[in-house]
């Protein structure tokens, strides 16, 4: 079974980088840009990984993480975020984002989540 990401974001270059990412290591990669895409995909195709942007305008983060943790089989969520907004991490922290990571830091750590999730499939 093919591991799954799900990533709702309107950033093209984020878009990109989420794409090359995912398929280098054998993963595929859904984005989305609306929460109402983000939940309706979580729910049928069960995604190992949702990655949110915790500075987005047109969407609740905190809210979707809220939600895609209520679901039964709840993904892991990968949240990021700019180093200076400290609030944000300590906000992701409080509705148990899995992993919060600032934007210097994320492809980095989006590699080695899937790499790890390659290998135990």
């Amino acid at each position: 079974m093919t591991v799954q990401v799900l990533a709702i974001t309107s950033d093209l270059f984020l878009q990109s980088r989420i794409t090359e990412v995912s398929k280098s290591l054998g993963a595929s990669a859904k984005l989305v840009t609306t929460e109402e895409d983000l939940l309706r995909q979580a729910n049928s195709n069960h995604p190992n990984l949702v990655i949110l942007d915790l500075t987005a305008s047109e969407y609740d983060p905190f809210s979707c993480a809220q939600k895609l943790k209520a679901m039964a089989s709840s993904p892991k969520i990968l949240g990021i975020f700019p180093h200076i907004r400290a609030d944000l991490k300590l906000k992701a922290e409080k509705v148990m984002i899995d992993y919060i990571v600032p934007n210097s830091g994320f492809l980095k750590t989006l590699k080695s989540l899937l790499e790890k999730e390659v290998r135990t499939r």
